[in-house]
């Protein structure tokens, strides 16, 4: 979803969601998504990271390799525990994926008037912040890798530079050696010629 509120430079400015655009999140978290980093609100953190929590406890998953015990949303890519699920006929349908208008649902709402948390914004606060961080961490990662690798890249392209002005400077001094034995030569006069001239 391309924000309406983007500057002329594509940047958003720092105070809103570069998701949603708004500009009454309590908190911005930074984010690695697809390969850009963002700030987001909480409630896009979360819709943006389906299957990294579980929507009605709001426990992080940190391996996805336990998802053979989660059970999937018939929507979206949500993963929910079965023992989170409420007693309802399957298909499991999240709650974003359950609300009435699924585009503007909001997993993290703040009253105006009163802005204190209870546990269940606690919960979800938490879990898009455990989110927010483990993708700086994969991009703490990623850049590392990249800075290594163009680390190995500089040392190797200035070796074969020292190699090649090495290897300019020897047969530099092989051509220089040539031309000084070439003209020494062309100085001595052939036998022939000077008997002529006696």
């Amino acid at each position: 979803m391309e924000n309406p509120n983007s500057t002329p430079n594509g940047r958003v400015p720092d105070e809103e969601c570069s998701n949603c655009g708004t500009k009454k999140a309590w908190v911005l978290h930074n984010v690695r998504f697809r390969a850009n980093l963002r700030r987001l609100c909480t409630s896009c953190v979360l819709r943006l990271h389906p299957s990294s929590f579980c929507p009605l406890c709001f426990l992080s998953h940190p391996d996805l390799n336990s998802q053979n015990a989660l059970v999937p949303c018939s929507k979206c890519p949500s993963l929910s525990h079965p023992d989170c699920l409420p007693p309802s006929p399957s298909p499991f349908l999240c709650p974003p994926c359950s609300s009435a208008n699924p585009n503007t649902f909001s997993f993290f709402q703040l009253d105006d008037r009163n802005r204190s948390l209870d546990k269940r914004l606690a919960a979800v606060l938490l879990c898009a912040a455990t989110i927010a961080s483990a993708s700086m961490s994969k991009a703490v990662a990623v850049a590392r890798s990249e800075a290594e690798r163009r680390v190995r890249e500089a040392a190797n392209a200035r070796k074969r530079a020292r190699e090649a002005l090495d290897r300019f400077v020897i047969l530099s001094s092989s051509a220089k050696a040539a031309d000084v034995s070439g003209s020494s030569k062309n100085n001595e006069k052939p036998n022939g010629l000077k008997e002529l001239k006696e």
